[in-house]
């Protein structure tokens, strides 16, 4: 049974107005109407609230394909809303951590040469997985690229202002691989040299 017909029954039932439903619910008339014409239809939470304020099972509503579309999509929204979260997170505990290590530890410890030496390797070894969390972050911004026949290369950044390669284009894909060796390849390298060559 579709969601429209549904909401329209239940509403006839309790013998309310769009108008009082939607007071009680704290929602604009406009959109409980929209949403019992089969126009558009509730985000997940304002859905679990129609169907306690009507008492109705949401699983009469699984034969809707449309809105079962529309909930596969919010569930996907909200993983994505997630991982952007803990990826944002880490990114910033890491950066922080680099930044204070550097600008606080290594001068307190530069009279030991052993210790400079481990504490400037850590942070290197710190900056290779900001660089794959950076990375793996992307990926997850950008997924709704993925699958696309010819997505674009350059794609709006997550944070800030400009441009970013998209992960999930052939070129991007290279350019994000490559620049990641590149930068572990450096890191470590720099990190050995600081160990058996300083």
């Amino acid at each position: 049974m579709e969601l429209s017909t549904i909401l329209v029954e239940q509403r006839k039932k309790k013998d309310e107005t769009q108008q009082k439903v939607a007071d009680n619910l704290f929602i604009t008339r406009q959109s409980l109407s929209n949403w019992e014409n089969g126009k558009n239809f509730p985000d997940i939470p304002m859905l679990i609230e129609l169907s306690n304020y009507y008492n109705f099972s949401l699983d009469i509503i699984k034969g809707d394909t449309e809105l079962m579309n529309k909930v596969q999509k919010d569930y996907e929204l909200i993983n994505t809303r997630k991982a952007n979260k803990k990826y944002s997170v880490l990114l910033i505990v890491l950066t922080v951590l680099i930044v204070l290590m550097a600008v606080v530890i290594i001068p307190l410890v530069t009279s030991n040469k052993s210790l400079t030496k481990f504490v400037t390797v850590f942070i290197l070894m710190l900056s290779i997985i900001l660089i794959h969390v950076a990375v793996k972050f992307g990926k997850v911004v950008y997924q709704n690229y993925e699958g696309m026949p010819n997505p674009p290369l350059w794609v709006p950044k997550a944070f800030g202002y400009g441009i970013s390669v998209n992960p999930y284009n052939k070129v991007g894909k290279i350019i994000t691989i490559a620049l990641t060796v590149i930068l572990d390849l450096f890191f470590i390298g720099t990190g050995i040299a600081i160990l058996y060559f300083s």
